[in-house]
């Protein structure tokens, strides 16, 4: 096991006002992969970015397997 990616979505209401923001948890160790993995299920307003590194012993805790992510 190795660390993971923390990855922040930000969606841009279609109708305008203020962005909505959601974090994911992703056992992948490298961030450009990371996005990758939560870009594939994301609609075109939703940005998706690689946040910063998720320690593995909480990849553990959250019982994350490679290439699995959960929404935080």
């Amino acid at each position: 096991m190795a660390n993971g990616q923390v990855v922040l979505v930000t969606t841009e209401p279609l109708g305008g006002g203020s962005p909505v923001r959601s974090v994911y948890y992703v056992a992948e160790q490298d961030p450009a992969k990371a996005e990758a993995i939560i870009a594939a299920m994301m609609a075109p307003n939703e940005k998706v970015e690689a946040w910063g590194p998720l320690p593995e012993p909480a990849v553990k805790a959250l019982g994350l397997k490679p290439g699995d992510f959960t929404h935080g």
